[in-house]
């Protein structure tokens, strides 16, 4: 199953499939993974908020079914908000798929959270557990 460079919203839905399932194992859901499962659930969603909750519910499902701790409420919160400025002001004539590896391909580093979050707020117990604003630079988006 591809977790990234698609080549049809059908692998794309694939691959949000097997990760609502928890069919994919924790270590193939790379963050390319996790960008195009929140870029189908904002193209899937009315509003953000209701891709947000999604995407942390789903997260909270598949990181319990695996037994892994790694949830994280900032970046989760950050991304979102940071994808669907994206994908409301990008590419937004192209289909699903193409959209999801060109945002993956720009953004799919760690440059933009380095950006705005110092390593110490990031890595802090009170990011990973509630929603902190960034500390470097303000989000505009």
């Amino acid at each position: 199953m591809k977790t990234r460079e698609f080549c049809s919203d059908a692998e794309v839905r694939e691959l949000v499939a097997a990760f609502e399932a928890a069919e994919i194992a924790p270590s193939q859901f790379t963050h390319a993974a996790h960008m195009a499962t929140a870029l189908w659930y904002l193209a899937d969603s009315p509003a953000l908020g209701v891709a947000s909750e999604r995407m942390r519910a789903a997260l909270l499902r598949f990181t319990a079914h695996h037994g892994v701790n790694v949830y994280h409420e900032t970046l989760t919160t950050f991304w979102m908000r940071l994808l669907d400025h994206l994908a409301a002001n990008q590419y937004r004539d192209l289909p699903l798929w193409r959209r999801i590896n060109l945002i993956v391909t720009r953004w799919g580093g760690s440059g933009a959270v380095e950006t705005h979050y110092s390593p110490e707020l990031i890595h802090s117990r009170l990011a990973r557990e509630q929603w902190v604003p960034p500390d470097r630079l303000a989000l505009s988006f």
